[in-house]
């Protein structure tokens, strides 16, 4: 649904009755282009739906009972006296962690398209503009800085990338033997 949601907007953006669109109308003259421009609905769709699926998780862990143990009271009129106490695994962090993983790989992926396409407007060779879109190089040095910035980004977010929920360690003398270390992914999407 999001690919779709995106493709809507790209073709009412690239060219509408309103505000028509020159480059549309220009012939074309490479026989493809790249990945990081006609390949935007499927990553900006994809990215979407995972913040949409992460909201869905995030909404029931919000609404979920996580105490433990969970007390059930006597009930009126049902006949029992005393509450039911059960040790659960509901407090678990692993749909949450998870989660946050998936939505921290789904924003360092448009941050890596958006850094492709600044090096693609920079580069003279694939935008036919000047050099970094200055006129006059020199002591102007442009937008070299803002793309240099822009990779060393790119290339810190792909290490925060690593699912922290992947990591797990044994507490409380073994009694808690499958941590989910959600707290790790917490604040990952966004540092990214």
């Amino acid at each position: 649904m999001g690919q779709q949601r995106v493709a809507a907007a790209l073709r009412a953006l690239c060219n509408s009755t309103k505000y028509p669109s020159e480059i549309y109308e220009m012939e074309k003259h490479d026989v493809q282009d790249p990945y990081t421009i006609r390949c935007v609905p499927q990553v900006v769709g994809i990215t979407l739906d995972t913040i949409n699926f992460v909201d869905g998780i995030f909404m029931t862990e919000m609404n979920s009972a996580t105490d433990n143990p969970l007390v059930f009271g006597a009930v009126e009129g049902d006949g029992t006296t005393e509450a039911d106490i059960i040790s659960a695994g509901n407090f678990h962090g692993e749909y949450p962690a998870k989660a946050l993983d998936y939505l921290a790989i789904a924003v360092h992926e448009i941050g890596n398209m958006s850094e492709r396409r600044l090096e693609r407007l920079c580069n003279p060779t694939c935008s036919n503009l000047p050099a970094f879109l200055v006129d006059s190089p020199g002591l102007n040095s442009g937008f070299m800085i803002p793309h240099c910035t822009s990779a060393a980004l790119v290339s810190e977010n792909k290490t925060l990338c690593f699912p922290s929920s992947a990591d797990t360690q044994s507490t409380s003398a073994g009694k808690e033997d499958h941590v989910s270390m959600e707290d790790g992914p917490l604040g990952k999407p966004c540092g990214l």
